[in-house]
């Protein structure tokens, strides 16, 4: 049971990182109506500001995330961790890299939804280690 909830909350959260944070219905259905994140550089922002942001959202450059690990906080929640980075697309260069965290929660549908998000930019010296189980 907790390595299929794993591998779909993986899988809804890594539809925010592609070409699906574009997409108004995806987001609509995966962020919970109380919906709120603190992002990278601080800002609080509900789920109206994070979807207004995602769609007009320019950045092409690909998300990628490994190390995710889940915790059972309920049974209709949990706390999905990760390491995120993006890669320059010309210089092949790894930026942006962050720790996050994602809580989730099953909806009276039975449908997870991210309630929930904080991500934590890593120091430059940090990004080349890349396991989110030892900065923990």
């Amino acid at each position: 049971m907790v390595q299929e909830t794993l591998a779909q909350l993986i899988q809804f959260e890594c539809q925010l990182h592609h070409s699906e944070r574009r997409n108004h219905k995806i987001l609509d259905q995966r962020l919970h109506p109380d919906f709120k994140e603190i992002t990278k550089s601080g800002r609080i922002m509900k789920k109206s500001q994070m979807l207004e942001a995602l769609l007009n959202d320019l950045d092409t450059d690909m998300i990628h995330a490994q190390d995710f690990e889940l915790q059972q906080l309920s049974a209709h929640s949990a706390l999905l961790t990760y390491l995120s980075y993006q890669v320059d697309t010309n210089t092949q260069v790894k930026y942006n890299s962050a720790l996050r965290a994602s809580i989730w929660v099953m909806n009276d549908r039975q449908v997870w939804q991210m309630i929930f998000h904080q991500g934590t930019l890593l120091h430059l010296s940090a990004e080349s280690d890349s396991s989110i189980h030892e900065k923990i």
